[in-house]
């Protein structure tokens, strides 16, 4: 059984009544902690009256339980707005594309990475080539979300840089001149 708590204005009286309770119209207004005012005769409600103590614990909890269903409503409509978003931003921007409006945000992360990712993978350790290539296969996964799906040459552009620094390194090292040749004279 829901009962409610009732004050009657003017007298400092407190009643909590079942919500089913109907009451006899009266000269003594009464309201509800949540503002619903009944017009009633309080000789008629003197087996719900309760003590002003009595009636603050009440308040406190009917407040909190009013707080924790405003709470439950308000998480719900955040909820049900965070789906709306994030199904906004999976749809296509026109009918013809696969692209969706998330992919602004990944080209630029892109854009921002790919210095970090070419400097890892010319750095010739294989910690740092490891790190781009975790960092492309990221960028890779949040463009293919965003509708732009790219293939494996994406994700292998690390190590086709480590391959050049190394095919650099060897072709450097094997022109360079030994100790006990003179260097090549230039005419």
């Amino acid at each position: 059984m829901t009962v409610r708590l009732w004050i009657a204005l003017g007298s400092a009286r407190y009643y909590l009544v079942p919500d089913s309770y109907q009451f006899t119209s009266g000269p003594y207004l009464l309201r509800s902690i949540v503002g619903q005012e009944q017009h009633a005769e309080l000789k008629t409600l003197n087996d719900y009256e309760i003590t002003e103590d009595q009636a603050r614990r009440i308040a406190k909890d009917q407040l909190g339980d009013t707080l924790d269903e405003l709470k439950h409503g308000i998480d719900e409509k955040l909820e049900d707005f965070r789906r709306q978003i994030d199904e906004s931003n999976r749809t296509p921007i026109t009918e013809d594309t696969t692209v969706t409006p998330n992919a602004a945000p990944a080209l630029f992360d892109l854009l921002k990475k790919l210095p970090g990712v070419i400097g890892n993978s010319l750095s010739g350790e294989e910690n740092r080539v490891d790190a781009a290539k975790a960092a492309m296969a990221d960028l890779q996964r949040r463009l293919k979300d965003a509708g732009i799906d790219l293939d494996e040459h994406f994700t292998d552009f690390p190590d086709r840089l480590a391959g050049l620094r190394k095919d650099f390194g060897e072709q450097t090292a094997a022109n360079k001149p030994t100790r006990n040749e003179e260097p090549s004279e230039k005419k």
